[in-house]
């Protein structure tokens, strides 16, 4: 036959142990065929059980990376602490880039310039002039040489041509504004009239403007005239061609052929060019006072007050496309380094590209100056001069200098203004706890106190609000966490750069425990976290670091202060009694066992009572065959009205283990437990489990045996 090991071992035990049977036998005298019916007690086992025991003020049981606590506060309530750490942790680099943010570039056409000014005269003596006169005439003013008489008259003559020239600082150029001034002085003795005079380029020749004509200039007189040299192309040699009008001389006039004399002086004044080959001063193309500004591209929505910047540098790129060695000043005005805006003058040679940087290091940049977008908007002063450093060059205004700059990975110090509402959504999903087939033979109520608690170290000083969802399932109940959006803590910036904070779920702020204690099937999660959550107020005084992190651990406490309804726990499994072989050889049989009782008594000093019974089950007819019930095994212990026990209680249960029992082995194919629960007063009072809670037990076995052995050979 087969049948469970334990019983048939605990009775041949019981059986052997004569020395806890009163009575003495005479095995001589036995035939080979015995009858006894032995009736005797068996202390099994007594003991104190006490939670302190077991639970020290912190006993950890490591699972993976992770930790379950099982400790006792300062008040001794048992709780479950477990605990993950770094479940959130990010950086700054992981939600903004402040990489790049500047990139400006500027074209310079260098433009018209200006041309130093040219100077030259001529003289045409009165000799040179009377070499033109009929020959009477000229004789008589050589006779007269030195002597004075009367200047004899003389017709319109043409003088010889004369050049200027050649200037030194230019050797062709078209002008685009600028005069020459053409003077005259009349050293003769005589008036001069008709006057006329046209000047033309060396080069060519080619007229350089029109004629003009002085009508009369008396002795001693200085008139003036000019050109317009708008669109005029010179070269560096002009020729003046000159002539005079009839004239009727003059009595009584010092004759001097050799100091006397008509001069002609040109000057070339207020000059710009257009191109040419010249000599250019240093001039200012571009004045300092020149404004522009750079936009920040920070991201979308972010407005940027200000940057405390502790290392970087703007990069620039300066390309003088031009035969003119160039400077570029830059100057940051709404920036500070050391009482001073950042400034750099930049120069480059002719037809060179120069690269380079200019520091920003323990510098602070203020975005906030442009009164019609105060944010995210850097103003920039710059400023170009140029010149052909004494050197003869070929220039045209086309000409172009290029600026471009650039700001890379800078080290942050801070960074102020407005970071936008960014958001992340945590899908709406469920879980499926698939406890369905348990909870389908549980019956009752448990209510527990969890907590769930974000613990956290924040350094980004922006408003951060939490909104989390959750609803639990159980058939046709349902339960919402019923939680209100939580914000975080987050630094007093600038005076506080770091903060510790705890975001807390529990029963003062949702149904977190109602949620739990519903024992749910499932359970639909999700949420939404956003940043500055009233909207872009204006202020811009969120701070971001360039060390800000925010790194989050999780805490989940149960501590043992419940409530138990009456929850009753049914489990159907296998008969483990039957797929053990037992001797055939060995004589006694539980048809020998009249009864076998447990009694279990104790002093109970946790509010909690347990009753247990178990039953063997057919299921092919689908009836239970016999049952032990233990029912009562445990009775709670009284509480105040703070849950905590006031006294033990004491329960005794008798537990009887008859031959129907053991009989209906072979023939149950199946074992259902079912253990119920309760707390104590759990209509009203929801109790604790301290550490100091005990039992004290002691359990005794009652055998009564009817043995009819066999032992014949």
């Amino acid at each position: 036959m087969k049948r469970r090991l334990s019983v048939y071992v605990l009775i041949l035990v019981l059986v052997a142990s004569a020395g806890c049977v009163k009575e003495t036998y005479d095995m001589d005298m036995f035939s080979s065929r015995v009858h006894l019916s032995p009736a005797f007690g068996l202390p099994v086992v007594r003991g104190t059980v006490t939670l302190s025991d077991f639970v020290e003020p912190v006993d950890t049981i490591f699972i993976d990376s992770d930790s379950i606590f099982l400790y006792a506060e300062d008040d001794n309530v048992i709780r479950f602490v477990f605990r993950k750490d770094s479940i959130i942790s990010f950086n700054l680099e992981d939600y903004y880039d402040f990489d790049d943010m500047i990139s400006y570039n500027e074209t310079f056409t260098v433009g018209e310039l200006d041309l130093g000014s040219f100077y030259d005269t001529i003289s045409f003596s009165l000799d040179e002039i009377s070499m033109k006169f009929p020959p009477a005439v000229r004789a008589a003013l050589v006779l007269l040489d030195g002597s004075t008489g009367d200047f004899p008259a003389f017709p319109a003559i043409a003088l010889d041509e004369k050049t200027y020239g050649p200037f030194d600082n230019f050797e062709y150029a078209t002008f685009s504004d600028g005069v020459i001034k053409v003077t005259v002085t009349n050293n003769l003795t005589i008036p001069v009239s008709g006057l006329n005079i046209q000047l033309y380029n060396a080069a060519g020749p080619t007229p350089v403007g029109d004629p003009f004509t002085f009508t009369l200039i008396n002795p001693g007189q200085t008139l003036s005239d000019s050109i317009d040299l708008t669109d005029v192309i010179l070269s560096n040699s002009l020729i003046a061609a000159a002539s005079l009008g009839d004239n009727p001389g003059a009595d009584d006039v010092y004759i001097d052929l050799d100091n006397s004399s008509i001069d002609i002086s040109i000057a070339g004044r207020d000059l710009k060019i257009r191109s040419g080959r010249v000599i250019l001063p240093i001039q200012e193309v571009v004045s300092i006072d020149d404004k522009d500004t750079v936009s920040f591209d920070a991201g979308e929505d972010i407005e940027i007050d200000e940057i405390k910047i502790l290392s970087g540098d703007l990069t620039y790129s300066l390309n003088a496309m031009v035969p003119l060695k160039a400077s570029v000043t830059v100057t940051l005005p709404s920036s500070d380094r050391g009482g001073s805006p950042v400034s750099e003058t930049i120069t480059v040679e002719p037809n060179t590209t120069l690269n380079g940087s200019i520091s920003l290091a323990n510098s602070t940049i203020d975005l906030g100056t442009i009164s019609t977008q105060p944010y995210n908007m850097l103003p920039i002063y710059y400023g170009l001069e140029v010149s052909s450093d004494g050197q003869m060059v070929d220039f045209n205004s086309t000409d172009e200098v290029s600026l471009d700059i650039e700001m890379l990975d800078p080290g942050i110090d801070y960074v102020k203004g407005y970071f936008g509402q960014y958001g992340d959504t945590i899908d709406t999903d469920t879980l499926d706890l698939e406890i369905e087939d348990i909870l389908e033979n549980v019956t009752g109520s448990v209510t527990i106190n969890p907590s769930i608690s974000l613990n956290y170290q924040n350094s980004f000083a922006i408003p951060v609000e939490i909104d989390l969802d959750a609803v639990g399932y159980r058939e046709n109940d349902s339960v919402d966490i019923d939680l209100d959006a939580q914000s975080l803590s987050y630094p007093s910036a600038p005076a506080e750069r770091d903060i510790s904070g705890s975001f807390t779920v529990d029963k003062d702020n949702s149904q977190l425990p109602e949620l739990i204690s519903l024992l749910p099937e499932k359970i639909r999660f999700g949420g939404s976290a956003v940043m500055n959550p009233q909207g872009n107020t204006g202020s811009r005084d969120n701070y971001i670091f360039g060390d800000s992190r925010f790194l989050g651990d999780l805490e989940i406490e149960v501590p043992l202060d419940l409530r138990i309804s009456n929850l009753h726990f049914a489990d159907t499994v296998d008969n483990f009694m039957e797929d053990l072989d037992i001797d055939e050889d060995i004589p006694v049989t539980p048809e020998d066992v009249e009864y076998l009782r447990i009694q279990f008594t104790a002093l109970n000093g946790f509010p909690l009572g347990i009753s247990v019974t178990m039953s063997l089950y057919d299921s092919t007819s689908t009836t239970i065959l016999s049952t032990i019930d233990a029912t009562g095994l445990l009775e709670a212990a009284s509480v105040d009205s703070n849950g905590r026990v006031t006294e033990p209680t004491e329960c005794s249960t008798e537990l009887e283990i008859t031959s129907e029992f053991w009989n209906s082995v072979e023939d149950a194919d199946k074992v259902i437990f079912n253990i119920t629960l309760v707390t104590k007063d759990y209509e009203t009072t929801d109790v604790k489990i301290y550490n100091d809670y005990y039992i004290e037990y002691k359990a005794a076995l009652q055998v009564k045996a009817d043995i009819n052995a066999d032992f014949d050979e």
